[in-house]
């Protein structure tokens, strides 16, 4: 069993390379094409290599299921979940606005999160689900006020509007809600600190959200799963907001 603080300062002290290798990447990123048509960049690959060799040598009983690499020992009760660069699509244009994915999970439940943004001061989140840590300092996301003051954010507001959480979204701009594409990993620090009120997501892989899934609970806020029975469309929101769209 891995201690919350352990979890923590082993993740700070595996990413800490990161802020430096990204700090001096070259724009544009180079990058190549997956299978799937989406893009890749090359610091995606060396970032996880990296993550996955810290975490085998230290974990070597643990599962590690990451997002450009194949799954290590799949059937672990504990399994790390790796999403090197949250953001790739902006990293490889220089948007400054990506982050690195860490997350643990017990018999397939998020156990514990954690989220580095390289280029935002070298901020990083952590969270168990009851607690979250802001550079290891405990925060909690402050009440939901008016919609006329309400910032909702998503990645792409022309996919989130065709999804299954596009009633919803479009519900909270009808209340007068402002609306933003500061999306990704971003997004979701936003929400965490308060600065915003939603995180709507669509379409979401398992390494994009469930590492961020205790950092979220962790700091009171609610996350709520939209026509699914796993997290690929979601609504992440201050306590409160989402009895409201319905």
């Amino acid at each position: 069993m891995i201690s919350f603080e352990d979890f923590s300062n082993f993740c700070v002290e595996a990413t800490e390379f990161i802020a430096g290798k990204l700090q001096d990447a070259i724009e544009p990123a180079e990058f190549l094409f997956k299978e799937d048509g989406t893009e890749v960049s090359t610091s995606d690959f060396f970032i996880e290599d990296h993550l996955r060799t810290l975490i085998c040598k230290e974990f070597p009983e643990h599962g590690i299921l990451g997002e450009e690499r194949d799954p290590i020992n799949p059937d672990a009760s504990y399994k790390w979940i790796i999403d090197p660069i949250d953001g790739t699509y902006g990293f490889i244009r220089g948007v400054p606005l990506f982050g690195t994915l860490v997350g643990l999970i017990y018999n397939n439940e998020p156990m514990y999160g954690f989220l580095r943004i390289p280029k935002l001061s070298n901020v990083w989140l952590s969270g168990n689900g009851s607690t979250a840590l802001l550079n290891g300092k405990e925060i909690y996301a402050n009440s939901f006020t008016n919609w006329s003051k309400s910032l909702i954010l998503t990645t792409d507001q022309q996919t989130i509007e065709n999804s299954p959480v596009g009633k919803l979204w479009k519900t909270a701009l009808r209340f007068g809600a402002t609306a933003r594409t500061w999306g990704d990993c971003f997004g979701y620090y936003l929400l965490c600190t308060g600065k915003a009120e939603i995180m709507a997501d669509t379409c979401l892989k398992p390494c994009d959200i469930l590492p961020l899934i205790p950092i979220l609970k962790g700091a009171g806020l609610e996350v709520h799963k939209i026509g699914c029975l796993d997290y690929s469309h979601v609504i992440a929101c201050k306590k409160g907001v989402f009895d409201q769209l319905q």
